[in-house]
């Protein structure tokens, strides 16, 4: 179906979804790790292998929520309602989906969803009083930006994204450690307030609250 004559609920239910898949990959993973650990002679899942299928977990939901973004605002942007049946208004009049992204990308060479700060701006320059998009963005802000620069280092691994990721892995250290993990390995520590949840299930917590509030 056209995203053009979607809903939002049904924009939120794909991403949902995809959510729930990858939460139930982790958990394949993590059975299979703790598997060949258990048994005797050669491992058949090893740390690294773990943390590389960890990296591509996050990075595929990371690029889910960039296209539900992406999908949500634009049908903001053409004044559909969230669950709630609250008016958006909107200052663009754009004639269809395509439209629309095509009134806010005007000469830039892509549209960037993954930065909080940028999202917000957007909402605010777009949409009245940036509603419904600026206040559950905004609340999560500072998560997100560190999302974002995780991201960013698994897909470019360059030394400003790695100076970029160190500034959030020291916010869980509380300085710079000696060995700094890879992604894959830091989305696998235990949150500090919570430890019987590590930041992968801390990030597919978010993304489902996060799907939620902006419906």
């Amino acid at each position: 179906m056209p995203t053009s004559r979607r809903k939002p609920s049904a924009v939120y239910w794909g991403f949902y979804n995809e959510i729930k898949r990858l939460e139930r990959y982790d958990r394949e993973n993590q059975t299979k790790f703790l598997a060949s650990v258990a048994v005797v002679g050669p491992v058949k899942l090893s740390k690294r292998q773990l943390f590389m299928l960890t990296e591509s977990i996050f990075f595929t939901g990371y690029r889910a929520y960039e296209n539900f973004l992406r999908d949500i605002f634009l049908l903001y942007c053409m004044e559909k309602r969230p669950k709630s049946g609250q008016a958006v208004n909107s200052y663009l009049k754009p004639k269809d989906f395509n439209h629309a992204e095509m009134l806010i990308q005007s000469s830039m060479p892509f549209l960037d969803w993954s930065s909080p700060n940028t999202v917000i701006a957007r909402a605010e320059l777009y949409l009245d009083q940036g509603i419904p998009i600026k206040l559950p963005i905004s609340t999560n802000q500072d998560l997100l930006t560190d999302y974002k620069r995780i991201r960013n280092h698994i897909a470019h691994n360059s030394k400003e994204s790695f100076d970029e990721y160190k500034k959030t892995v020291r916010k869980h250290y509380g300085t710079n450690p000696l060995i700094v993990p890879s992604p894959g390995e830091f989305l696998l520590l235990s949150e500090k307030k919570k430890h019987s949840k590590y930041k992968l299930l801390t990030f597919f917590d978010l993304m489902k609250k996060l799907a939620y509030d902006l419906t």
